[in-house]
């Protein structure tokens, strides 16, 4: 009989953060991909879009990956794709409503037609090489969300997914406890546990909670009602459209990414739009004012999303008015927090009544509290517990409940992206790391900036740049043209003149130095004066500005 071989798991994403999601797992010499998400910049990262996970592992090893399975069609678990898909093309798994985000956001990539999309039915389990998979329907904050019970020769690994447990939900598709429990008696080798919210205690409210809170807002509202949430929230978009229509309100759309969302998940069933409640943003002045919802991007205040345009009066249809009410139906994601404040204050400001999540209960979570995952532990009964999706702060918390479940500390595995796990019959345990690096994506640019880019923003942003200007017969060894200097974003130096003419004779006395030591490659000679110059105005002028100096041989 052949000898069984142990199985990788490797996190690439989203066991030190809340987003980036990716994990490897790998068998007999075939890799699978659960999941590829981004993650988003908090206010240091100066100019990023998002964060990606570092694919060097996949790359390095793409004839062995066999297939990506995606759990739901949130950017944290599918943003990545298109950056991977221009280095692999394997077939794609996903339910219904997920594989048709995913095609339009790998639409515009050269190979789209090339690459092979399967849809999943909970009912039916795949197999792909060594894996046999099947999977199990729970409830989120985007309907078609799936956990894995992926079963191999050495033993099952259960993958929750995003999960939280709503015994009502709004699509009437609850949580298949049958197949985890199925899953629990017949042993779990190791389980994989959401751990966004183990820090909370209790339960998860209901969504169906939320609709009460809204209809109850808008049954205050004497003037225009706007509301902010997250595109994917289909559930919470039904509601809001489910409350207007019984209002008789009518619902107007702004936000591309948020009309985008409307019309695949309506097109594919998941989204009912009542009849006569939707109308064109360019209608809203047709109205009165109290009959109007704007349905609107920029939940996390996002720079370029129509809210924020909104807060900033640079909205091409919609002007904040007095009394206005508006609703931010989401919680932050970590990172954006100032920013959502910042919208909040600049709408207060313009005269609207502002409702949000910590002051109005205008949003419930997707992800299960502490009742919830014990109860899932209880079900699946692991033999290991690894908690994913989550800072380091959410996986600790996850651990002591699966302890308080009765599960050995030796057996809990507190691992962070770039882990390489082996599992067999009888082991769990790191066997080594990655060296991961952070790949940043900026405008159309991706790499790993590295953290000299990141602090030269931020010094720029804050001290702004000086750069010094000089013309030289490189040949005759003169100075032809005297030193200028260009100042962006510098605050102001007080005896401004005299310093300025100080900075130009340490220019022209370094010049005449390299000069002297037969110093006349260009690159050189910038490098000295700028070293000499950066140092002269931190120590006399007391400024961190980033210093730049460009010699002309003329």
């Amino acid at each position: 009989m052949p000898k069984k071989s142990s199985v990788k798991l490797i996190p690439l994403g989203g066991l030190n953060e809340v987003g980036k999601n990716l994990i490897l797992l790998e068998k007999d010499n075939q890799i699978i991909i659960i999941d590829c998400g981004v993650n988003f910049p908090d206010d240091e990262m100066m100019g990023i879009d998002y964060i990606i996970p570092d694919f060097t592992y996949i790359k390095n090893n793409k004839k062995k990956v066999k297939a990506v399975i995606v759990t739901h069609g949130h950017e944290d678990h599918i943003g990545a794709l298109p950056f991977l898909y221009k280095s692999i093309n394997v077939p794609i798994y996903a339910t219904k409503l997920t594989l048709g985000l995913i095609k339009i956001k790998l639409n515009g990539l050269e190979n789209f037609k090339n690459i092979e999309f399967n849809k999943i039915d909970p009912g039916s389990p795949i197999n792909i090489g060594p894996f046999n998979i099947d999977f199990f329907r729970v409830n989120h904050s985007i309907p078609d969300g799936v956990g894995l019970i992926i079963n191999t020769d050495i033993g099952t690994i259960l993958h929750t997914g995003d999960f939280k447990i709503d015994q009502s939900p709004i699509d009437g598709k609850v949580t298949q406890f049958s197949k985890i429990v199925s899953a629990g008696q017949k042993g779990v080798l190791a389980m994989l546990c959401d751990s966004t919210n183990a820090e909370e205690e209790g339960y998860t409210l209901p969504e169906r909670d939320v609709g009460k809170n809204l209809k109850e807002k808008f049954l205050k509202a004497d003037k225009r009602i706007i509301v902010a949430t997250f595109a994917s929230h289909i559930h919470r978009i039904q509601q809001i459209l489910d409350v207007s229509k019984e209002l008789q309100k009518k619902v107007a759309i702004s936000g591309k990414s948020i009309l985008k969302s409307i019309r695949i998940s309506s097109e594919l069933g998941y989204l009912k739009i009542p009849d006569n409640t939707i109308i064109p943003i360019t209608k809203i002045d047709d109205f009165p004012l109290k009959k109007i919802v704007i349905l609107s991007t920029g939940s996390q205040g996002e720079p370029l999303s129509a809210l924020n345009k909104m807060a900033l009066n640079d909205h091409k249809r919609v002007k904040i008015m007095n009394d206005d009410m508006v609703v931010i139906s989401a919680s932050p994601i970590p990172g954006n927090e100032k920013a959502i404040s910042n919208t909040i204050n600049m709408l207060i400001e313009q005269g609207a009544d502002v409702f949000y999540e910590s002051i109005a209960g205008v949003h419930v979570s997707g992800h299960a509290a502490k009742e919830e995952i014990k109860m899932m532990l209880s079900l699946v009964k692991p033999k290991y517990f690894i908690p994913i999706h989550g800072e380091n702060k959410h996986k600790t918390q996850n651990a002591k409940i699966a302890n308080s479940m009765g599960i050995d500390d030796k057996h809990i595995l507190l691992v962070g992206n770039g882990s390489i796990i082996k599992m067999n019959t009888n082991m769990c345990r790191v066997s080594k790391s990655l060296n991961l690096k952070t790949i940043y994506i900026d405008g159309i640019g991706t790499g790993n900036l590295g953290d000299m880019v990141l602090k030269d923003r931020k010094l720029l942003s804050r001290d702004g740049i000086i750069i010094a200007v000089v013309g030289i017969d490189e040949k005759n060894k003169k100075i032809v043209y005297e030193p200028d200097f260009i100042f962006k974003g510098v605050i102001y130096i007080e005896d401004f003149e005299r310093k300025i003419n100080k900075c130009k004779e340490v220019v022209r006395k370094e010049i005449k130095r390299c000069f002297n030591e037969d110093i006349t490659t260009l690159n050189i000679l910038e490098k000295q004066v700028n070293d000499k110059l950066r140092k002269y105005i931190y120590k006399k002028i007391k400024i961190r500005s980033i210093v730049t100096t460009k010699i002309i041989n003329t």
